[in-house]
């Protein structure tokens, strides 16, 4: 045994070793409890900001699981113009349901919000998605219905000029689907972005009835789309999207209302068949962006 300088015996070296593995014994216990205490806060559910469990929601949250696949475009369209008779009032108390094709499938899906030719803020301060009931109709798969939130809030402002993606919402999106958006906006927000050659037929209805699934409000039909821009789905079908451009025959002006036969609806179709069919082709989806009157080298009514 070796002494101090006061000459007081010094603990031998075995000593030192045991009491500092028991100390990193007991910082490791420490651990080990506060990461047990947070898994089973973490299992216990999300809350949200005032205090309720985010299971109870009658609506799943808009985080979207952990899960495999790519972000793809599964429907596209792109913004025209201001609608005319939309220049002072909007759509200020009405909610708009779009309806879109989904070319192809995913377990979660994304909007685009535009208010690209808006001269003020667009206030929306609901917003769902949801699967449609059957064709031609404004009726919702009830059992499909989800709340959109926006960087986590119900409500969003998009500015003049400006675009808003959504957070994602886990549902499964069968490819060839037709897929209902709805969007409610209380104030007025000035000139509508709109898509004035839909082919499809979408609805619009007095008041906040985004989450209602009957359809029976929507009474009023329009062949527009109003402030969609892009629907994304996280696919495990396709690896990238093609982004298709053109004028009024991209845009399918002559083809069937509701029918989804634009030309680009059939690209989809007939990749979507011959990878089916065993052919070695890239796994893409198919999206329009075609504007009746658009040119290239010049102005024109899609400008």
């Amino acid at each position: 045994m070796t002494t101090r300088p006061d000459g007081a015996p010094e603990a031998p070296r075995a000593q030192h070793r045991t009491k500092y593995l028991a100390l990193l014994g007991a910082l490791v216990a420490l651990v080990v409890a506060v990461s047990a205490g947070i898994y089973v806060t973490a299992a216990a559910g999300d809350h949200t900001r005032d205090g309720t469990l985010a299971d109870d929601r009658p609506h799943r949250g808009s985080a979207a699981p952990v899960s495999t696949g790519t972000w793809v475009g599964s429907w596209a369209s792109a913004p025209v113009g201001g609608e005319p008779g939309t220049e002072t009032a909007g759509l200020a108390g009405h909610s708009v349901r779009n309806v879109v094709h989904a070319d192809a499938g995913g377990t979660s899906a994304r909007i685009t919000l535009s208010n690209l030719y808006g001269q003020t803020p667009l206030d929306i301060t609901h917003a769902t998605l949801a699967l449609s009931a059957g064709d031609a109709t404004a009726a919702a798969d009830e059992d499909t219905m989800r709340r959109l939130t926006f960087g986590g809030a119900t409500r969003v402002v998009i500015p003049a000029g400006e675009q808003v993606v959504s957070d994602a919402v886990h549902l499964l999106i069968p490819h060839d689907t037709d897929v209902l958006v709805t969007t409610y906006s209380p104030t007025p927000s000035g000139p509508v972005t709109y898509h004035p050659h839909a082919q499809q037929t979408s609805y619009v209805a007095a008041g906040d009835r985004t989450e209602d699934s009957t359809g029976a409000p929507y009474t009023q039909q329009t062949p527009y789309w109003r402030y969609l821009t892009a629907l994304d789905v996280l696919s495990n079908e396709a690896d990238g999207t093609v982004v298709v451009f053109g004028d009024s025959i991209t845009d399918g002006i002559t083809s069937t209302v509701g029918a989804n036969r634009r030309w680009p609806d059939v690209l989809g179709d007939r990749l979507r068949s011959a990878l089916a069919g065993g052919q070695r082709l890239p796994r893409y989806s198919v999206v329009n962006e075609g504007i009746s009157g658009n040119q290239v080298l010049a102005d024109g009514l899609g400008r």
